[in-house]
């Protein structure tokens, strides 16, 4: 029998959560992936030019797809899907308070700060749009 080493968290169609046992097994290769999904991008990116190079390549690609500069989101509440530096979502956002001193906020079972750098009007399959881990896949 492999060993539980700790748990994971999976979230169900319905956007509800549960807990289920993390084997030795499992956690080797999420490692394994991890490790891995390093070396790939040290290959592709060597240095720092290189990542910046896809970053702002991405970060173009993004805007030629509908996305904008966050700052030009809709500041009177409502809501609108927005993107983050460092995470692979498409989270439901809005803006709050007086246009500069006021917050982003994110909406995920729960209300986190933000600090996104595109925006767009919110899409049918928006929010739920989450490709995982960075790095992983």
């Amino acid at each position: 029998m492999n060993e539980i080493v700790g748990h994971k968290t999976i979230r169900n169609e319905d956007g509800t959560t549960r807990h289920e046992p993390l084997t030795k097994e499992e956690a080797n290769s999420i490692w394994a992936q991890s490790v891995k999904a390093e070396k790939d991008r040290a290959e592709k990116m060597p240095d720092e030019k290189s990542a910046l190079k896809q970053l702002n390549d991405a970060h173009q690609r993004l805007r030629e797809l509908g996305w904008q500069e966050a700052i030009y989101c809709p500041k009177d509440g409502s809501m609108f899907s927005a993107i983050e530096a460092g995470s692979t979502g498409i989270h439901e956002c809005n803006y709050m308070g007086e246009w500069p001193n006021g917050s982003w906020n994110i909406y995920d079972g729960d209300v986190w700060p933000s600090r996104p750098i595109l925006w767009r009007p919110k899409k049918e399959s928006d929010p739920s749009v989450n490709l995982g881990p960075v790095g992983i896949g």
